[in-house]
């Protein structure tokens, strides 16, 4: 294993994030390149890896501002990498249709832990509102996992 490989990726992503993600923003729905890379991380190398380095790069991320809730970030990282290093081997039993379900749905769980605390205010006066700002923030991160998909499929970080 490379740490320069995981200290470069990661902090190119970070940077990224910090210079890509306010423009790409629409309304307050901004999308998160980290969790992929944490994601594709864990599948790589399993849930130890993923679930450390998802809490390190989440803490710079809390760390660099950008972030309104500290630890929020390594949280939503760390699970990220822990249920997304339990899908780390799995694919040739899965099969492509339930794989890619499974991180999807890794990717959805880790959105609503995040707007669960983001929002929380929101979900006390409208639900509705509530509900369409976690699917708009985990349709515009998905959005771009999905484009990437097409250049470095998920499957085979195996």
């Amino acid at each position: 294993m490379n740490w320069n490989r995981f200290l470069l990726s990661g902090i190119f992503v970070w940077i990224l994030q910090l210079l890509l993600a306010d423009f790409l923003a629409i309304n307050t729905v901004r999308p998160d390149f980290i969790v992929i890379v944490v994601l594709y991380w864990s599948l790589r190398y399993g849930r130890l890896i993923g679930i450390v380095f998802g809490f390190l790069i989440g803490l710079l991320v809390d760390l660099s501002g950008t972030a309104s809730f500290f630890g929020l970030s390594p949280l939503t990282y760390s699970i990220t990498g822990y249920l997304g290093g339990s899908l780390m081997g799995k694919y040739s039993t899965m099969g492509l249709l339930y794989f890619s379900l499974a991180w999807i749905g890794i990717l959805a769980f880790s959105f609503l832990i995040f707007s669960m605390v983001q929002y929380q205010h929101i979900f006390g006066v409208n639900t509705f509102l509530f509900w369409s700002k976690w699917i708009a923030t985990s349709f515009y991160t998905l959005c771009f996992a999905g484009i990437l998909q097409f250049i470095y499929p998920i499957h085979k970080t195996q």
